[in-house]
């Protein structure tokens, strides 16, 4: 465990990357709720996934159908970029429907977790 005493700026507030998943659910037709008034609703991280970047997780509730696996998704956005980056389903898996593909390429899927995808 790292403990640090500098403090990180941020580029983002917690209301600005609430407004940021907000727009992000209408313009791609996301269900689900994003609740301001819970207090893990919106929460920054300095370090998130192999890519040790900071970013806000904003936790989206929905009502699962049998299918899924939680009652909420996670909308994953980059401190530094003010984007979202990605999202993390109600069964765990990662997509982005602002790819050009119905989620991550093979390349980005690698890039992210840092992984070799055939060397396992």
């Amino acid at each position: 465990m790292r403990i640090m005493n500098e403090k990180i700026n941020k580029h983002l507030t917690a209301e600005q990357a609430m407004q940021i998943a907000e727009n992000y659910k209408g313009k791609y037709n996301l269900s689900g709720t994003i609740d301001g008034t819970k207090e893990h609703t919106v929460k920054f991280y300095t370090q998130f996934d192999d890519s040790n970047l900071p970013v806000w997780l904003v936790m989206v509730s929905i009502i699962p159908t049998v299918f899924q696996a939680d009652d909420e998704y996670t909308i994953v956005i980059s401190d530094a970029e003010e984007q979202v980056k990605y999202l993390i389903d109600p069964n765990g898996h990662y997509y982005a429907p602002h790819t050009k593909e119905d989620g991550l390429t093979d390349e980005e899927f690698d890039r992210l977790w840092n992984e070799d995808s055939e060397d396992n």
